[in-house]
C-alpha cells in the first residue's frame, strides 16, 4: 500500500492529465497500486488504511516480541510465524507489509544493516558486544596433540574481552552457558550481541528469514537483549571479535602447555586481567579495563535463572569430583567418567548438574573443611565385586586369566576397572569382549584400555562412542591405530 504523500502525489498528476504510466514512473510503484488508487478519493484511501490496522493490531505484542530479539529478522519471516501461531490470520500481504513498515518506525527496531554498509561508526558503551568461536592445537605433558575450543566475547565500545576454553566444540547448551559466565564476568549485558551465522544459534537465515535454535532464542528472550547477525563474507562487520580471537591464539596459546581444561581457563582469566584487559589498545590509545570503568555504568543486569552459573567440572573414573580441596561423589548410574557437571553453591548446599542437559544429578551439604570424601547420603559406595563379573563370565578361562592380570598388574585400580568393564557389557556381547580380552593376554597388556582399545579398532567407534566421550575418544585414537598396523589388515 502506498503512503499518504504518495497518494496526494498521484491525484496532482491525475489532475495535469498525466498517464498512470508515467505516473507509476515518477512515483516508482506498481501499475497495481496505480490500477487501485487511481479512481479513490481521500476518505476511501484512509478507510482502506484503518481498516488493515485494526487487522494486524491484534498481532502487535507477538511481533514486537520478535523484533526485540532480533530487529534484523525478516518480515516475511515474521509472517510466516504468524501463520503457524495463529491459524486465523488471513490479513493480505500487502497490507500486512505496509504495517510492518509504520510498526518498525515507531518502536525504532529497524533492519540493522540498513544503516552500515563498510566501516561501522564508533557505538555508545552498553550497546553492542561481539561474539566468536576459535579453536588452536595444543600439545600436552605427554607432548600429545590436543585441540583446544574457546568462546569469546568483547564489549564493543571499550574492548574489554571474556574468553572460555572448552576440551568439547561448542553446542548450544554449553554456548549459552559460557555467556552466562560472561555476563557474570563483566557485570551484566549489552543491549545487542552481534554474531556469526553459527549453527550453534542459527538454524538457517536465508535472506533474513532466520530461524533460532529453540533453546538459544528462549535464552535471549529471557536475558533481554537483541541479537544482530552478520552477513555472509562480511568480516569486518565484526572485526573486533574477530581480533581477539587471534590475539588469544598468538600471545596466550602459542607455546603454552595443555595441562587440563580447568587450569587453562584460571590461567586466562589472570592473562586477560594482565594482558588481555590491562594493556593499551591501538585503537582507543586506553586501556579496556580503564574504558570499562565508564561502560559497567550501562551493561544491563541479567537476573540468574533460579541459581547461580556455577562452575564445571569433569568426572573421574571413580565417579566423584574434585570441588575446593575436597572431593564429591557422582551416583554412578547417573554419570559416565569424563563427563561434564556444573557445580552451584546454594544455601550451604553443593546442587550438581549434567553441564550437557541441565539436569539435576545430586546435592551434597557444602563442606567446610578440606581435604575430606563426602559420599552420598544415605548409600554406601557402591564396589563392583569380582563376583558380579564373574557370574557374566561363568566358566571363562579367558576372562579368569583377564581378571587375575589385572589384580596382579594393579590391585589398587581393579574396582575403577571392573566398573568401566561392566558398563562395556551393555554395549558389547560376552564372545565379543572374551575375543578382546584373548588379544589382550596374546599381547600381555590386561588393561581395560587396551581392551577399549582393541574393542574400537575390530567393531567400530560409533559403538564405543555411546560410552565414550570426544575427548576420551581422542585418547584412544593411537593405540587404535597402532593395533590396525598390528593386525595388518586381518579384520
Amino acid at each position: 500500500m502506498i503512503d499518504y504523500e504518495q497518494f496526494k502525489k498521484m491525484k496532482e498528476y491525475k489532475e495535469i492529465g498525466l498517464s498512470k504510466e508515467k505516473t507509476r514512473k515518477h512515483l516508482k510503484i506498481t501499475m497495481y497500486e496505480i490500477n487501485k488508487w487511481w479512481h479513490l478519493d481521500e476518505k476511501e484511501y484512509f478507510e482502506k488504511q484503518s481498516e488493515a490496522t485494526y487487522q494486524m493490531d491484534p498481532y502487535r505484542d507477538f511481533i514486537i516480541h520478535h523484533l526485540k530479539i532480533c530487529p534484523q529478522m525478516h518480515d516475511m519471516n515474521i509472517r510466516y510465524k504468524l501463520r503457524e501461531n495463529f491459524p486465523d490470520f488471513n490479513v493480505p500481504r500487502s497490507s500486512f507489509q505496509r504495517y510492518m513498515r509504520k510498526l518498525r518506525e515507531q518502536t525504532g527496531f529497524v533492519r540493522p544493516f540498513e544503516r552500515q554498509v563498510t566501516v561501522r561508526p564508533d557505538l555508545p558503551p552498553g550497546y553492542e558486544a561481539q561474539v566468536d568461536f576459535g579453536q588452536f592445537k595444543m600439545r600436552n605433558l605427554y607432548d600429545r596433540e590436543v585441540r583446544i575450543y574457546f568462546f569469546v566475547m568483547v564489549l564493543s565500545y571499550s574492548r574489554m574481552k571474556f574468553v572460555y576454553f572448552s576440551h568439547d566444540p561448542f553446542t548450544t547448551a554449553t554456548a549459552i552457558e559460557a555467556h552466562r559466565m560472561a555476563f557474570q564476568y563483566f557485570g551484566g549485558r549489552t543491549q545487542t550481541i552481534l554474531y556469526d551465522q553459527d549453527r550453534v544459534f542459527v538454524i538457517s537465515e536465508n535472506l533474513g528469514n532466520i530461524v533460532f535454535v529453540k533453546e538459544f532464542e528462549d535464552f535471549v528472550r529471557k536475558a533481554g537483549f537483541q541479537v544482530v547477525l552478520c552477513r555472509p563474507s562480511d568480516p569486518q562487520t565484526k572485526g573486533k571479535v574477530e581480533e581477539v580471537v587471534k590475539h588469544v591464539k598468538e600471545s596466550f596459546l602459542k607455546g603454552r602447555i595443555y595441562s587440563g581444561i580447568d587450569s587453562l581457563n584460571s590461567a586466562c582469566l589472570s592473562w586477560l586481567d594482565l594482558e588481555g584487559n590491562g594493556k593499551v589498545h591501538l585503537a582507543t590509545k586506553k586501556k579496556p579495563r580503564d574504558m570499562f570503568r565508564e561502560e559497567v555504568k550501562y551493561l544491563q543486569s541479567v537476573k540468574p535463572e533460579g541459581r547461580g552459573v556455577g562452575s564445571v567440572f569433569s568426572v573421574t573414573m571413580d565417579n566423584y569430583i574434585s570441588y575446593k580441596d575436597n572431593r564429591y561423589e557422582i551416583p554412578q548410574e547417573a554419570m559416565l567418567e569424563g563427563c561434564r557437571v556444573r557445580v552451584v553453591e546454594d544455601d550451604g548446599n553443593l546442587l550438581i548438574y549434567r553441564s550437557a542437559t541441565d539436569d539435576l544429578v545430586c546435592k551434597h551439604p557444602l563442606c567446610t573443611d578440606v581435604g575430606r570424601v563426602i559420599s552420598l547420603e544415605g548409600k554406601k559406595r557402591d564396589i563392583v565385586s569380582m563376583e558380579e563379573l564373574e557370574d557374566l563370565f561363568a566358566d571363562s578361562w579367558v576372562a579368569e586369566t583377564f581378571f587375575n592380570a589385572i589384580h596382579e598388574g594393579n590391585p589398587r585400580y581393579m574396582d575403577s576397572q571392573c566398573k568401566r568393564l561392566l558398563r562395556m557389557t551393555n554395549y558389547y556381547s560376552i564372545a565379543q569382549l572374551e575375543d578382546g580380552m584373548a588379544y589382550c593376554s596374546r599381547m600381555g597388556e590386561c588393561t581395560v584400555h587396551e581392551l577399549t582399545s582393541y574393542l574400537i579398532f575390530r567393531f567400530g567407534e560409533s559403538v564405543a562412542a555411546q560410552f565414550l566421550n570426544t575427548s576420551q575418544m581422542r585418547n584412544y585414537k593411537r593405540r587404535v591405530a597402532e593395533i590396525k598396523e598390528e593386525q595388518n589388515g586381518r579384520y
